[in-house]
């Protein structure tokens, strides 16, 4: 009886330490996909919150406009992250002063990044490659973009409220 007691002891100290570190673990690319749809909900709803009249509008003459913040944030979205994920940078093409063409530009912007960072393997988010400011991680390359997006649409949120217009409530992780 005592060798049965000692060992579904065992047993159970076995599995009860075994599922909390399992339950823990997360991914770079899971932790990533779930912030990188909370940012391009955050910064959608920031440009959709200026009225299509106010993207010209910008606080002195050596700023962007709020039309070329936003369209600034989405070029980034594949500039920076080109040969890390093996993606073609997209320019914008339309009007800056267009809410809805430069929106669903955004938009198409974060989903080449999504789709992309969902076909890399967990293990090659820290393989090296080749960046502007030198060879950089996957992850910290992707970091960076994250850094510039912040960034940018902090910029874009002091144009909304210099307007007098309330910014969308912020969505972190």
């Amino acid at each position: 009886m005592k060798l049965n007691q000692t060992i579904q002891t065992l047993l159970i100290f076995m599995f009860s330490s075994w599922t909390p570190i399992t339950a823990q673990q997360s991914s770079f690319k899971e932790e990533f996909l779930k912030k990188w749809k909370n940012s391009r909900e955050y910064t959608i709803k920031v440009a959709e919150r200026m009225p299509a009249e106010k993207y010209q509008y910008k606080p002195t003459e050596d700023m962007r406009t709020f039309g070329e913040q936003i369209e600034h944030i989405g070029y980034a979205l594949t500039f920076l992250p080109k040969k890390a994920l093996n993606i073609k940078e997209v320019k914008y093409k339309g009007s800056l002063t267009d809410k809805e063409t430069l929106i669903a530009y955004l938009k198409g912007q974060f989903e080449i990044i999504k789709t992309a960072v969902e076909k890399i393997d967990n293990s090659d988010f820290e393989k090296t490659t080749s960046f502007w400011a030198g060879r950089m991680t996957r992850r910290k390359i992707l970091n960076v973009t994250f850094d510039h997006i912040t960034h940018t649409r902090a910029q874009a949120i002091i144009y909304l409220r210099i307007n007098d217009i309330k910014a969308p409530q912020y969505i972190a992780w």
